[in-house]
Parts: C-alpha cells; sequence; structure tokens
C-alpha cells in the first residue's frame, strides 16, 4: 500500500483500503484493495518469545504496524483524561443551572436526569466509537484502529458487544489487566483477550 492510500486529512487515523468492491467518485479510477495480511484462526497466541519468530510480518499491510501495549495503555490515559473532562462539565453545568438541591434533599430530576444520561454515554462510550469510527478519541489520537482480523474490515455490531465485555472486565480487575498486558505484548499480533475472542486486531500507522 503505498502511503497515499493513508489518510491524510485526519491525522493519526491509519486507513487502508480493505478487501472488496469500492466505491469511486464520477471520472476516478477504481481504489485498489490493500494487502491485508489476514490472521489465520488457529494462529498461535500469546506464547513468550513468539513475537520474534521469523515469518511474521511487523503489521498487516504496508504502512501499518500492530498496536503495541504501550501505544495502547497511552490511548486509554487519554480516554480516561476525556471522560473525566466530561464529568466536569456535567457539575459545572448542574451547578451553573442550578440544578443543585439544598443541603440534606434529594436532587432535583433535571440533574438526576443529566446525571444518569452522562452515565449512559459513559458505559456506551467505547463500544459506541469503536463500532461508528473504528477507534476511541484516545486511539485516534495515538493512531490506532481496531480491525478485523480476517481482512482489515470493520468488526460488525455482536463482535464490538463481546469485546467490550471481555474489554471491561479486563480493564476493572487490575490482575487480570496485567496479566492480558504482558501477553499482549509477547503475541506476535499484539493481540489482548478481547482481541482473541472478538477475532479483532489493533493496527497503528507506521510513523
Amino acid at each position: 500500500m503505498a502511503d497515499d492510500d493513508l489518510d491524510k486529512s485526519d491525522p493519526g487515523w491509519p486507513k487502508w483500503n480493505p478487501p472488496g468492491p469500492s466505491v469511486a467518485g464520477p471520472g476516478e479510477p477504481p481504489a485498489q484493495a490493500g494487502p491485508w495480511i489476514p490472521i489465520p484462526a488457529a494462529a498461535p497466541w500469546g506464547q513468550p518469545g513468539f513475537g520474534g519468530v521469523s515469518g511474521v510480518p511487523p503489521g498487516p499491510a504496508p504502512g501499518l504496524l500492530w498496536g503495541g501495549v504501550a501505544a495502547r495503555l497511552g490511548a486509554l490515559v487519554v480516554d480516561a483524561i476525556v471522560l473525566a473532562c466530561s464529568v466536569f462539565v456535567v457539575g459545572l453545568i448542574i451547578s451553573g443551572a442550578g440544578l443543585t438541591g439544598e443541603s440534606g434533599q434529594a436532587q432535583p430530576p433535571a440533574a438526576t436526569a443529566l446525571f444518569l444520561a452522562w452515565c449512559f454515554l459513559t458505559l456506551i462510550y467505547h463500544p459506541a466509537f469503536w463500532y461508528v469510527f473504528g477507534a476511541t478519541p484516545g486511539q485516534m489520537a495515538l493512531g490506532l484502529r481496531i480491525a478485523r482480523a480476517s481482512d482489515g474490515g470493520p468488526l460488525g455490531a455482536g463482535a464490538v458487544v463481546v469485546r467490550y465485555l471481555i474489554f471491561s472486565v479486563v480493564t476493572v480487575v487490575f490482575p487480570l489487566g496485567l496479566i492480558s498486558a504482558i501477553i499482549a505484548s509477547s503475541d506476535p499480533y499484539k493481540r489482548a483477550w478481547h482481541d482473541e475472542v472478538a477475532r479483532s486486531v489493533v493496527v497503528r500507522r507506521q510513523p
């Protein structure tokens, strides 16, 4: 894949042409599919030292690399900051609009509704961004994107839900998250537990 196949209009987003028919504009030649390297369903996973075995490509296509643990951790930090800022904004709105109740009294319905709306948006933050954009804001900022391991296409709704459920458990339970990160660091395709179950990979644009 030439560098022109990458999206320069949106910095940090790796973009490729997945296999399949492409839609070209009037008078434009059809886009060529990028040479995505599929990951076999039976590919060895999480074997210490396996990432150094010859024959394992550094990425799924020219211009793309597997998303490493450090970059993915950085994306989590950015997303955490985004969510922390959002709760701060919600607090300012509630306070500024005079929606706070008197001391010892129940919060007004408007404040409760706004808080519940924030909780809902926080809950769907990751899966919604994964499904619609292929990456959360934190992942976009670090040039990461989630794709199907088989052909580089976007994840379907079912795969997104499965990935998010495993991701939530692994992220909340610290020992599991640490173990998953160690396994992903030694995996040739940098897959964490949620990637293995959902048949997904995380890729990033090559600097």
